[in-house]
This record gives structure tokens, C-alpha cells and sequence, in this order.
């Protein structure tokens, strides 16, 4: 980094401190930090280090019962102390910020359109069909697919990588000297995540642009980043440049970091145990079997004055088996089927066509008594712990819920004292027993999912991005306690997930969906030391790995044009352009076993894709 450049912010000794019932709590202690025109700098840290909060009180949105003390410069401006109507002249066009929960800071009842206008007025003066030709520029460079409709859409339209995707247009529309992201690819799709980190860079290297990148993801670190700061407690434990501090880390807690991260080239590295391989011959065959399922929706899509139903093939036709004991992970980007089709496994969305058979019997919506006796064996751990668990109801309520379903013959007593070992053993401390899910931490309350889901003792278990949004120590954590708890009870998982280093420490076989198909499953080393389609190679050529000189030096695959939007009917040929060209349009790839266990679906060479 060339010394010559000015400093775009200046951070000297700040501290911010909160007056809460149970006292003042001390966020930052003491932090200063300076980032220069064209660099970015890596703030590290877990939940609760005080890493946003530094950059909250940098954009002047420091809550009521906070104080700062210290000095924030901006450009030659001191920040602290300005009035609203000031910062305002500052922030949204030359500091702004994406935010870590896109569905929190963007305003529910105006459209994408009338939220991204917004900043562009305000800031720029630039209106009507200016302001949506920007608009719609910037949703396709940040890879949003049919953008012009979904500059009309509202935000609960939106997936919540959408969303993040919006956050990050709004962003960048007015070229700011200081870009403050915090977390901002944690909700993305590895290939999304490599674009957006992309086009930071772009923006980094081409305007000049300061960068101030808030993450726990030291994959994107390495990619990103000049120098890095770890925090821990408020306080900074280590700083220096990217190669320094990944080659030759001095403090305990940033070893614990780079430790506790998988890496897809070395699988077993986050948990330093080997995924106990399991001889899954002559075990029940009919423990699981997935034939032919499909879920379809119809939505309504405007033609003039009216309204006409098309089909949106969710999932379309996934076949699969499970055995006992065994890990079936799922991958693919959003909008491959992923959730929808381990709910229709579940029957908690009646599939379209297909059946679900479970240990030799039909699982069948329909018939809600039988089903919801099997229930007792199959259970579900959501991505959203928060939003999953009763805000009423303590979290020894919510575990013991389960046995009161199931297990009506039980005094309380033995109920709780059933909880109280099953917090122990995901490792909730007992005397949480009594406190609700808003008083714990995401770690802890992703516990209390996991806690509820094992407590009948299930077969079956379905992971549904149980681990993405957490800290890489506690998610290191709960993967340990999932394989352990697969060895106690013999259990079985569907572990779905974007991470593809993560489905690789946990899983014995990966399953790749792409718009509702298989497009290959394989063993989990073969899958990713011999990658047969191209979709495959891509997703893994997206994923970062922790190490400046591996990732920046990488070759990462990229197929020219949009990306397709479900809806299309010619998407499914996206790897098959031979089909498309013979104008064989309703023609469904095969997928076929290459050799026993490894299945791929029909596709083109993968030079004559990256051609086209």
C-alpha cells in the first residue's frame, strides 16, 4: 500500500460505552485504527467483539443509551458531535454502509426501485429514468436475475440473499470514498459472494475507495484484504498485513480463528477429527428412499391487463437414498430446491409428484395421524434459531415441548430432568434454564434448535443451514457436537448448506442441486477431488479458502451471460447450450453414474461452455 495516499478515516482511542439495567457495558475500549484511499482493512472478530459497533458509531447511528468518547475523522471532518442534518451531508454519498441483516434496515412498504431512487435523489439529484436505468445497472452487476421486476418488488419478495444484493446496489450507487460492509456476503451464495467480492474490488482498485470489511469469514479475508485487525472484547489483540497475520499469527485468539475455519482443501481441519466413515453395506435399504420428487408452485406473472399462472419447478424430479448413521449433504445456490425439498421429504410441503418412503412405508401428508406419529423420528434444526423458537416460551419449555407431544406418560420431573441433560450435553449451561431465546446469544439459541430436535433421540435429522450464520468457533462447536451426537444416538442428517467446506467436514456423500436437479452426488472426497460438472467446478472454484497466497492466486470458473431465473424453462439446458441450439427446449439432462456411487447429469465440455 503506497504511503503517498491520504487517509479517507481515522479512528484515535475511541471507546463507547452503554447504560443498560445491569450497568454500563464497555463495547469498545479504546480502538484506533486509520484506513487510506484504495485499501482495504479487515476487521476481525466474533459476535459481541465490539466490531460493528465501532463502525455503527463511525456512521453516527450510536443508540440512545450509548456514548462515545475519542476522535473520528473523516476526510479531514471530526464526526463526533455533528447534528443529523450534518452527517447526513456526509453519509449515503460519500461513507455508506451495507448492513449485516437486510431485511432490518430496508423499509418494508417502498419497492426495491423507490429505496434505491431514494439515495440516488437525495444525494445525487438524479431522478425518473436516469435513477432506474442506474438502478437496474446496478442490480445486474450485483447479479440479481429479471432485475426490472424486481425493482418492483417489496422486500419480503426477496430471498435473503436478494435482499443483501439490494443492500449492496444501494450502496455503491453513489461511487462513496469509504464503504463500511459489515458481514456482507454472509447470506450470499458462493458464486454471488465471489461477484460482490469482485466488484469491491473493482471498486477498491478503479475509484479509490476505502473498504472497512466486518467479517468472522477469514476466507474472505485472504481475498480481500490489505491489512487486518483482529478484535476480541473491544479491544484490538492483533494487527498487521494480510500475509503477516495468516502466515504467522502471535496471538492465541487469531490462531483460534484460523483453526477453528474449515477449508475445503483440507477437510477434517475445523474439528481436527476424522468424519468417522461409516460401512454403510448391508445396512437397511429402506431406511430413506427419495423417488422422483417434485414440487411445483404456480405464480402469477402479468401479461398487459391480466394475470397468468406459470409454473415454478421448485424441485423437479430428486431421487436419492439414506441409510443409518449416514450424512447426505446438500448444496447448491439459492433457489436450487435445497429447503424445499428436504420440507417435502418431511411432508411439511405436500410434493407435487414422487414419493417419500420411510423405513419401507409411505410417508403421506395426507393421513396426519400416521404422520404425525413418525414425527417422534424425524425432526428439523432451522437456519433461523431466532425466529424458530417460541419468544414466550423459556428454552427449557421449548426442549421439553417435544416430550410433551410424545411422551405424555412422563411426569414433569423426569421431563426436566431430561432437558437439563440435554442442555448439558449441547452444551447449554443449566441455569439458562429459565431465560428466553432473546436473552441468548445466536450460538446458544442455535443450541437450544439443535437440543429440541435430539431430545426424542430421532433417526433422522435435517440440518437447514443450522451453522451458516454463526462464528466460526461456535460453528465449529456445533459441527463437533453434531458428529458426536450422530455416533451416541446412530442418526442420520441431511445437512443442507451454501458452505461447501462445511458440507465437506460433515458429510460421507454431497448431493449438488442446480434449479430443482441433481446435477451430481458423489462421495464427499470425490466430489471435490474430481468434480465432473461444470456447475460443480464452478460452486467450488468460488469458495475462498483462508490463505492470501492460495486465493489470490486461484483460478476462479465463470460461464458467461445472466444468471437464469427459475422461472425460465430453458434454464435446466444452462449446461446443455448443445440441446438449446437444437431447439430442443423440453429436453430434460440425464443423470447418469459414471462409475458405482458417483452420479453426473448430462452437460456440454466444459471449454465449450465457458466459450459460449
Amino acid at each position: 500500500m503506497s504511503n503517498d495516499k491520504k487517509n479517507v478515516l481515522e479512528v484515535n482511542n475511541l471507546k463507547v460505552t452503554f447504560d443498560t439495567p445491569d450497568g454500563q457495558v464497555e463495547a469498545v475500549k479504546g480502538v484506533t485504527l486509520n484506513i487510506k484511499q484504495g485499501e482495504c482493512l479487515g476487521i476481525v472478530g466474533e459476535s459481541g467483539s465490539g466490531k460493528s459497533q465501532t463502525f455503527m458509531t463511525t456512521m453516527g447511528l450510536l443508540a440512545n443509551n450509548g456514548r462515545a468518547e475519542g476522535d473520528i475523522i473523516f476526510n479531514g471532518t471530526s464526526l463526533l458531535g455533528l447534528s443529523t442534518s450534518e452527517l447526513n451531508t456526509v453519509r449515503g454519498r460519500n461513507m455508506s454502509m451495507i448492513f449485516q441483516d437486510p431485511l432490518t434496515s430496508l423499509t418494508p412498504h417502498l419497492t426495491v426501485f423507490e429505496q434505491m431512487s431514494e439515495v440516488l435523489q437525495l444525494h445525487t439529484g438524479v431522478r425518473g429514468r436516469e435513477a432506474e436505468a442506474k438502478c437496474l445497472d446496478w442490480l445486474d452487476r450485483v447479479r440479481i436475475s429479471e432485475a426490472e421486476r424486481r425493482l418492483r418488488q417489496y422486500p419480503h419478495e426477496l430471498s435473503g440473499g436478494m435482499r443483501q444484493r439490494v443492500m449492496i446496489a444501494m450502496s455503491m450507487l453513489c461511487s462513496p470514498d469509504l464503504l463500511i460492509a459489515d458481514e456482507p456476503t454472509t447470506a450470499l451464495d458462493v458464486t454471488v459472494q465471489a461477484e460482490i467480492l469482485d466488484l469491491m474490488d473493482e471498486l477498491k482498485r478503479e475509484n479509490n475507495t476505502a473498504i472497512a470489511l466486518i467479517t468472522h469469514d477469514m476466507g474472505v479475508v485472504a481475498r480481500m484484504c490489505d491489512r487486518i485487525q483482529v478484535m476480541r472484547h473491544g479491544v484490538y489483540v492483533e494487527e498487521g498485513t494480510a500475509e503477516e497475520v495468516f502466515h504467522n499469527p502471535q496471538h492465541d485468539y487469531t490462531k483460534m480463528l484460523l483453526d477453528a475455519m474449515p477449508r475445503i482443501d483440507q477437510p477434517d481441519k475445523a474439528t481436527n477429527r476424522k468424519l468417522k466413515e461409516y460401512d454403510l453395506k448391508g445396512r437397511d435399504e429402506n431406511f430413506l428412499k427419495v423417488d422422483d420428487v417434485k414440487v411445483h408452485f404456480n405464480i402469477k406473472v402479468p401479461t398487459g391487463l391480466w394475470y397468468k399462472n406459470v409454473p415454478l419447478k421448485a424441485v423437479d424430479g430428486v431421487s436419492f437414498d439414506l441409510k443409518p448413521g449416514e450424512t447426505l449433504g446438500i448444496v447448491g445456490e439459492s433457489g436450487c430446491g435445497k429447503s424445499t425439498l428436504a420440507r417435502a421429504v418431511l411432508q411439511l410441503i405436500p410434493p407435487t409428484e414422487g414419493n417419500v418412503t420411510w423405513l419401507g412405508k409411505p410417508l403421506d401428508a395426507s393421513n396426519k395421524a400416521d404422520l404425525k406419529a413418525k414425527r417422534e423420528d424425524l425432526q428439523i434444526v432451522f437456519q433461523d434459531p431466532l425466529a424458530s423458537l417460541d419468544p414466550r416460551m423459556t428454552i427449557a419449555d421449548s426442549i421439553m415441548e417435544p416430550l410433551q407431544t410424545f411422551r405424555s406418560d412422563m411426569s414433569r420431573t423426569e421431563m426436566k430432568a431430561k432437558v437439563a441433560s440435554m442442555m448439558e450435553r449441547v452444551g447449554l449451561d443449566r441455569n439458562m434454564i429459565n431465560r428466553y431465546p432473546h436473552e441468548l446469544s445466536g450460538g446458544q439459541n442455535q443450541r437450544v434448535g439443535i437440543a429440541r430436535a435430539m431430545i426424542m433421540e430421532p433417526k433422522l435429522v435435517v440440518c437447514d443451514e443450522a451453522v451458516s450464520a454463526l462464528d466460526v468457533s461456535i460453528q465449529a462447536q456445533i459441527i463437533e457436537l453434531l458428529m458426536d451426537l450422530q455416533e451416541e444416538f446412530g442418526l442420520s442428517l441431511l445437512f443442507i448448506s451454501h458452505d461447501l467446506s462445511v458440507v465437506r467436514e460433515v458429510s460421507h456423500r454431497i448431493m449438488v442441486l442446480y434449479l430443482g436437479r441433481i446435477v451430481e452426488l458423489a462421495d464427499r472426497n470425490e466430489i471435490y477431488l474430481n468434480p465432473q460438472h461444470p456447475y460443480t467446478q464452478q460452486l467450488i472454484s468460488a469458495v475462498p479458502i483462508p490463505d492470501p497466497s492460495v486465493e489470490r492466486t486461484r483460478e476462479r470458473i465463470r460461464f458467461p451471460g445472466e444468471l437464469p431465473s427459475p422461472m425460465d424453462p430453458t434454464a435446466k439446458l444452462r449446461f446443455l447450450k448443445s440441446k438449446l441450439k437444437a431447439n430442443q427446449l423440453d429436453y430434460v439432462p440425464e443423470l447418469r453414474e459414471l462409475k458405482p456411487g458417483h452420479f453426473v447429469a448430462e452437460h456440454d465440455p466444459i471449454e465449450e461452455l465457458l466459450a459460449s
